[in-house]
C-alpha cells in the first residue's frame, strides 16, 4: 500500500548520523549567530597577483615559505588596529574594542571546521606567523588542538581554498564583529589601467555585526584592506 494513501507521512529510508562533539559546538554557535546577529555583506574583488608574487620569491628565499594564507592574515592584521569597530566583539549591548588584533582563521578538518588563532598578528613576523598557523593547522588535523588555541579571537578569515567557488558568505563567530570571506583565487578579466587584463583575483565577503558597524565603516576597512591585498610587502615586513 502507498503510504501516502493511507494518510501517513513518508520518510524516506535512512541512517542517522550523530553529532560528535566539535560538530555539536559549530551547530550551537552558527544557529547563535544566525538568530542573534543582524548582518550585512560587502564585497570587493582584488588583484591577488603581488600576494603571490611575494609567495613565489620568499619560496626561493626561505626555507619554508609561508602560504598564501599567511600572507593574507598578516595583511589583515595591519589593517585592523586602524579600524577599531571591526576589530571588536559585541557583548551585552557593548561595542568592546580590542587592544589586541587576535586573527581567527578556518581550518577545514574530517570532524568540522575548527577556527585557531594568532595572538598579537600585527606584532608577529610573517615568519612568526607562517610556523604558528602550520603547527595548529597540524594539531587541529590531527584532532589535537587545545581550546586555548581556539579563545580570544578579535577577527576571523575564512579562505575557501582553490576551486570554483567564486565568493561566499561565511557566519559571523560571536561575540566578534566581522568575518572576511575569501574565494578562490582564480585568473579571470580585470581592468587595470583602464585596459582589460587577465589576473589571479579573488572576491573578498566582509560579513559585518550591523549592531556595531554601519556600512561606511565596513565599506573603509574593505577598502582598505584591498589596498594592502595589492602591496603586501609592508604589512608582511619583506623587503
Amino acid at each position: 500500500m502507498n503510504p501516502l494513501s493511507a494518510g501517513r507521512s513518508y520518510e524516506p529510508e535512512h541512517e542517522e548520523m550523530e553529532l560528535s562533539p566539535i560538530r555539536k559546538a559549530i551547530a550551537d554557535r552558527v544557529v547563535a549567530s544566525h538568530t542573534e546577529i543582524p548582518v550585512f555583506h560587502i564585497h570587493a574583488e582584488v588583484d591577488g597577483g603581488p600576494i603571490l608574487e611575494l609567495r613565489s620569491r620568499l619560496k626561493d628565499e626561505w626555507e619554508e615559505a609561508p602560504s598564501v594564507n599567511d600572507i593574507i592574515l598578516k595583511c589583515c592584521a595591519a589593517v585592523l588596529p586602524d579600524h577599531d569597530v571591526v576589530n571588536a566583539g559585541f557583548v551585552d549591548g557593548k561595542v568592546r574594542l580590542y587592544k589586541e588584533v587576535n586573527v581567527g582563521f578556518a581550518v577545514a578538518t574530517d570532524k568540522g571546521v575548527l577556527v585557531p588563532v594568532v595572538k598579537g598578528a600585527n606584532e608577529k613576523s610573517l615568519a612568526d606567523v607562517a610556523e604558528e598557523t602550520r603547527d595548529m593547522i597540524a594539531q587541529a588535523r590531527k584532532g589535537r588542538l587545545r581550546a586555548s588555541l581556539q579563545q580570544g579571537g578579535t577577527f576571523s578569515i575564512s579562505n575557501i581554498g582553490p576551486g570554483r567557488v567564486t565568493a561566499f558568505n561565511a557566519i559571523i563567530g560571536p561575540p566578534q564583529t566581522a568575518i572576511l570571506a575569501i574565494g578562490a583565487l582564480a585568473k579571470r578579466p580585470f581592468v587595470v589601467d583602464g585596459e582589460l587584463a587577465v589576473r589571479s583575483t579573488m572576491w573578498l565577503t566582509l560579513t559585518v555585526d550591523h549592531r556595531a558597524i554601519d556600512g561606511a565603516d565596513g565599506a573603509e576597512f574593505l577598502e582598505a584592506l584591498v589596498a594592502q591585498f595589492e602591496d603586501p610587502e609592508p604589512a608582511c615586513a619583506v623587503g
